[in-house]
């Protein structure tokens, strides 16, 4: 064999090796795919699980003691969360219906309690209490909006 035969076969063996070494990469890379993919599927499974045994909680039924202690924890964050956006709800400024008195956004442009059109001219309120009788509350507020400025 001439040295450009021998050269030509080495470039050849190193081409195989290469297509070889690249199909071998591409077979993990689909197994490595689908192993996540499985894992996926098993979390999506474990939060599943984990939510049926959240709700049974919260709705007072019996769940293993030893994930008690997790749902309480669950308990106290939901809570933390609806103080804080409790808290961003309060600094909005906010207008009432024009109609039936509902609290509205300054945005809003129909009443979602009522469906009334409401007027550009009407004034963003101040974080008072309610300046009408308690029945006033009962009347134009609706229980999500129903809070201690309403006494």
């Amino acid at each position: 064999m001439t040295e450009f035969e021998n050269a030509m076969k080495k470039v050849a063996d190193m081409v195989h090796a290469a297509a070889r070494k690249s199909g071998e990469i591409l077979e993990n890379t689909k197994i490595s795919y689908n192993i996540s993919s499985e894992r996926d599927k098993i979390a999506k499974i474990e939060r599943k699980i984990g939510s049926q045994f959240y709700k049974i909680f919260k709705d007072g039924g019996e769940v293993p003691e030893f994930i008690k202690g997790d749902l309480e924890a669950i308990n106290a964050i939901e809570e933390k969360i609806r103080q804080l956006e409790k808290t961003i709800s309060d600094s909005k400024p906010y207008k009432f219906c024009t109609d039936c008195g509902s609290k509205l956004e300054l945005s809003d442009i129909y009443c979602a309690k009522c469906g009334a059109k409401q007027h550009d001219n009407a004034e963003p309120q101040e974080d008072d209490k309610c300046d009408e009788a308690e029945s006033c509350c009962d009347d134009c507020c609706d229980d999500e909006n129903k809070d201690d400025k309403c006494d």
